[in-house]
């Protein structure tokens, strides 16, 4: 059985799809996202380059005191302590009611949807990484050469 388990992390590894930039640009402006008007588009592509190198499979594990306090899943990066389950995390909240493996595959409405969620309650200040690297900073450049 652990074979298995460890074969099939190998697999959705080798698979992952690392989006370029101007893939990310156009996913988001054709997205519910650019709804957001108080954010941009280079917000989002931003946030992504930040947080997942717009890698789609994405897994980064946040560890507190020398214990797994969460895991973050997808291109957005999205925690399994408030936004997903993922079945380790403890006194998760699953605010986007979804597996965090939803936000591993190719297909990005689950991270979509999640996101606007996310950015919806809390904005984008959410993710700390975009706080740090994107908000009030010159972040034009993300959107050009891709419309």
């Amino acid at each position: 059985m652990k074979t298995l388990v460890v074969l099939s992390i190998l697999v959705a590894v080798a698979s992952a799809k690392i989006l370029s930039r101007c893939d990310m640009v156009r996913i988001v402006k054709d997205s519910r996202l650019s709804k957001f008007t108080q954010y941009s588009v280079a917000d989002w592509v931003c946030l992504t380059d930040h947080v997942s190198q717009y890698n789609t499979r994405e897994v980064g594990r946040d560890v507190r005191d020398g214990r797994r306090w969460a895991s973050e899943y997808g291109i957005f990066q999205i925690s399994s302590k408030w936004w997903c389950d993922d079945g380790e995390t403890p006194g998760a909240v699953n605010g986007c009611g979804k597996r965090c493996t939803d936000f591993l595959g190719d297909d990005l409405e689950p991270d979509i949807e999640c996101a606007a969620k996310i950015v919806s309650e809390r904005g984008m200040e959410a993710w700390s990484a975009w706080v740090e690297n994107c908000k009030d900073k010159w972040i034009a450049y993300y959107t050009y050469f891709c419309y």
